[in-house]
C-alpha cells in the first residue's frame, strides 16, 4: 500500500473529544487523545501499530503538542522526503550558524587590527546585534513563512547574507562592520534560521528533537571550516578575500537548499503578526522563557572569549585561533545525541542534565584554567555539553504548542529571548574591562547556566510533576 492510501485509510478508532477546540483551549485538551489508535485496516492493524511505535518511541503524541489532525501524519517521518529536507536545512544553516559559532575567531581578529582603537564591549556590540537579529528575526519571519511558506524567505535570506559578507569585507569603520555584519548579516540569518526550523518541523513529530539535532549541527561544522579556513588564508590572501571567499561557499550552499527543501502544510496566505499572550498563562512556557533568556544570555561568552582568553594566558597564536574550531567539533557530537536521548528520554529532562554539568564545567575548570591542557579541556568539554543550548531549545518550546501554530509561537516566545542576545556579549565585555578580568567574567557566565539548568527543572516539574522517570 502506498503512503497516500495509508493517510486515507487512517481513521480514528476512540473519539473520545470532538475534533473542533478553540485555538486557547487545545492544549488543556490534548491529554483527552492520550487513547487514539489508528485503524490500518483493522482493529488488529491498529493495535500493532500502536505497540510498534510506542516502543520505537517513548514519547506518546500528546506529550509533544500535536493536535488529532496532527497526530495522523506522523508516518510522514522518514523516507527521501523527510531526510532531503534535513540536508537542506542544514545546507541553509551552515553560513549562518557556521559564522555565530566562529564569532570568536573574528571578533579577536578585528579587536587586534582593523577596530584596535575601540573598546571590548563597543566590539562586542558588533556580533551581539548579529546574534540579535537572528533570534529576534523569527518574531516577522514565522508569522511570514506560515502566510506565505518557505522560499520567499530563502531566496532573499541568502541573497541578503551574501551581500553581508561582501560589505564586511571592505569595512574600515566601526559603523560599517555594525551595519554590514550586524544588521544585513543578523537580519539575513534570521530568514535562514527561522524558515529551517520551521520546514523541518512540518515533516519530523516523534523524531523532531534528534531532526532538530541533525540540522542544528551544522552551527558546529561551519565553526570548524570557516576558523580553519579563516586562519590559512588570511596570511596567503588577506582578510577582504578571505571574507568573501565564506561568502561564495554560503552562495553555493544557498542554491543547494533552495533546491531541496520545500513545506508539506499549505500556506495560509494571511499574515498574522501578533503576540500570543494566552501562552503565558500556560506556565510551563512561561518558565521554559525564563530558562532559555538565563542560557541565551551565556552560552555564547565561551566560545566568542576563549580565543582572547588563550592568547591572555600564553597559548601559542594558532592554537588559541584554533580553539574555536574545536569547540565546535565537540559541540558536534554534543547536539546529536541529546537529540537522540531527548527523543527518547525527554526533552526537558535533557536540557537540566546538559545544563548543570556544563555549569560546573564553567565554574571548576574554566575558573581555573592557566594552562594550554587545562584551556584545551575546557574548549572540549563545553563544546560536548553546551550543544544543547541550540539543539533542543527549539524543540522545548515545540513541546508546548501545536505544529501549525510552531513558526509563529517560537517567534512570540524570542521575542522575549533575543534581548539577552544582543546585552550578552556587551555586558561581558564591560564585565571583561581594559584589565581583562576574565574571573569575573567566567563568575558571570557559570552562575546564569545554572539558573538556566534551575528553571529547565522547574519547568520539568510543572509539566510532568516530581517523579525522577517520567519522560518529559
Amino acid at each position: 500500500m502506498s503512503l497516500p492510501q495509508i493517510r486515507e485509510s487512517i481513521v480514528l478508532h476512540q473519539r473520545p473529544h470532538s475534533i473542533e477546540q478553540p485555538d486557547n483551549t487545545h492544549l488543556e485538551s490534548l491529554s483527552g487523545f492520550q487513547d487514539y489508535t489508528y485503524r490500518l485496516g483493522g482493529p488488529d492493524a491498529a493495535q500493532q501499530s500502536d505497540e510498534a511505535s510506542l516502543s520505537e518511541n517513548p514519547l506518546h503524541t500528546s506529550e509533544l503538542g500535536l493536535r488529532r489532525e496532527d497526530e495522523a501524519e506522523l508516518s510522514i517521518e522518514g523516507g527521501w522526503q523527510a531526510y532531503r529536507i534535513l540536508l537542506g536545512a542544514f545546507c541553509a544553516l551552515l553560513p549562518s550558524s557556521g559564522l555565530l559559532n566562529s564569532t570568536g575567531t573574528f571578533q579577536a581578529y578585528v579587536t587586534n587590527n582593523q577596530l584596535k582603537d575601540h573598546s571590548s564591549q563597543q566590539i562586542g556590540w558588533i556580533f551581539s546585534l548579529f546574534m540579535f537579529l537572528m533570534v529576534f528575526g523569527g518574531v516577522l519571519v514565522g508569522p511570514v513563512f506560515d502566510a506565505y511558506g518557505l522560499r520567499p524567505l530563502l531566496i532573499p535570506g541568502f541573497l541578503g547574507f551574501v551581500g553581508a559578507l561582501m560589505a564586511f569585507s571592505v569595512s574600515a569603520e566601526y559603523y560599517q562592520f555594525l551595519l554590514s555584519f550586524g544588521v544585513l548579516g543578523g537580519l539575513s540569518a534570521s530568514m535562514l534560521w527561522t524558515t529551517s526550523l520551521a520546514t523541518v518541523g512540518h515533516w519530523f513529530f516523534r523524531r523532531r528533537g534528534m531532526a532538530t539535532a541533525i540540522i542544528t549541527t551544522a552551527g558546529p561544522v561551519g565553526g570548524i571550516i570557516f576558523p580553519i579556513l579563516f586562519e590559512k588564508l588570511v596570511p596567503l590572501i588577506g582578510f577582504p578575500w578571505t571574507v568573501r571567499v565564506i561568502s561564495f561557499i554560503s552562495l553555493g550552499l544557498g542554491i543547494v537548499a533552495t533546491i531541496l527543501m520545500k513545506t508539506r502544510l499549505p500556506p495560509s496566505h494571511t499574515v498574522k503578526y501578533k503576540i500570543n499572550l494566552q501562552s503565558f498563562k500556560d506556565r510551563r512556557f512561561l518558565i521554559t522563557i525564563l530558562a532559555l533568556y538565563a542560557i541565551d544570555l551565556s552560552c555564547m561568552i565561551p566560545p566568542s572569549y576563549i580565543t582572547t582568553y588563550a592568547l591572555a594566558h600564553g597559548v601559542p597564536n594558532a592554537l588559541s585561533y584554533q580553539l574555536v574550531a574545536l569547540l565546535n567539533a565537540a559541540q558536534v557530537l554534543g547536539r546529536t545525541v541529546p537529540g537522540w536521548i531527548a527523543d527518547r528520554w525527554g526533552r526537558f529532562n535533557t536540557m537540566v542534565l546538559s545544563s548543570l554539568p556544563c555549569a560546573v564545567v564553567i565554574l571548576a575548570l574554566w575558573l581555573r584554567a592557566d594552562s594550554t591542557g587545562s584551556i584545551v579541556a575546557f574548549a572540549v568539554l563545553f563544546g560536548l555539553l553546551s550543544g544543547t543550548a541550540h539543539s533542543l531549545t527549539p524543540v522545548c518550546i515545540s513541546q508546548l504548542c501545536a505544529t501549525d501554530e510552531y513558526a509563529s509561537k517560537y517567534g512570540t516566545a524570542y521575542l522575549f529571548v533575543s534581548s539577552a542576545t544582543l546585552i550578552g556579549i556587551p555586558i561581558s565585555g564591560a564585565i571583561l574591562g581594559e584589565k581583562q578580568d576574565f574571573s569575573r567574567l567566567i563568575w558571570f557566565c557559570g552562575a546564569f547556566y545554572l539558573a538556566s539548568a534551575a528553571l529547565f527543572g522547574v519547568a520539568r516539574v510543572a509539566g510532568a510533576g516530581w517523579k525522577v522517570r517520567k519522560i518529559y
